[in-house]
């Protein structure tokens, strides 16, 4: 009698366990549409991954609070793995901007890009209850066989329309397409 009760609890503990818990959702990064457009016809451009802090790394959607902490909520993920969907939203969004045949890394030996570029992020995070989104890093453009590079920071404040998590993942996403078409104004702009 004493294990069937046991048995009975453990069940119904372990059901209530399960009834209490949701699924996370996930969210995209979605490329947003371009309006201006700048032409590259000098060849193929290489994209390597987009390096991001720590906590933008991780699966959790980042966010930050009032009081400064960071917030990595276990209920809303990114669907993809974080530099991956970055880099891509970059590559579409600089795809998008000049026309361009754009590879991201890693690219194959038989392809010789015209230009290269790395992009370091040193803060992208932005709050659940509107305000801005902070984007903040370097990006280098490296044009093959030449000694020739543009270097720059950049430094962003994307407002986030709205409150909760899908309008600072829309954020990120115009965040990474703001920095895709200054990117590609600057290098046609120096002949870079």
């Amino acid at each position: 009698m004493l294990c069937s009760r046991t048995a009975l609890i453990a069940c119904v503990t372990a059901l209530y366990g399960c009834a209490g818990t949701s699924d996370p959702v996930y969210y995209l990064l979605p490329v947003p549409e371009v309006t201006e457009k700048t032409a590259f016809n000098d060849g193929t451009i290489a994209v390597r991954e987009l390096a991001l802090p720590l906590y933008a790394r991780a699966q959790q959607v980042a966010s930050l609070a009032e009081d400064g902490s960071v917030f990595l909520s276990d209920d809303h993920r990114w669907a993809d793995e974080p530099s991956r969907a970055a880099t891509r939203t970059f590559v579409a969004a600089l795809k998008q901007q000049t026309g361009a045949p754009i590879i991201a890394e890693p690219w194959p030996s038989t392809v010789s890009p015209a230009l290269r570029i790395d992009v370091t992020v040193d803060r992208m995070i932005g709050g659940l209850s509107g305000g801005t989104l902070e984007f903040t890093g370097q990006y280098r453009v490296v044009r093959s066989g030449e000694g020739d590079d543009l270097q720059d920071s950049f430094s962003y404040r994307i407002p986030v329309e709205g409150s909760g998590y899908k309008p600072l993942a829309m954020a990120h996403s115009a965040a990474i397409a703001t920095l895709a078409a200054d990117i590609a104004l600057r290098f046609a702009d120096t002949g870079t």
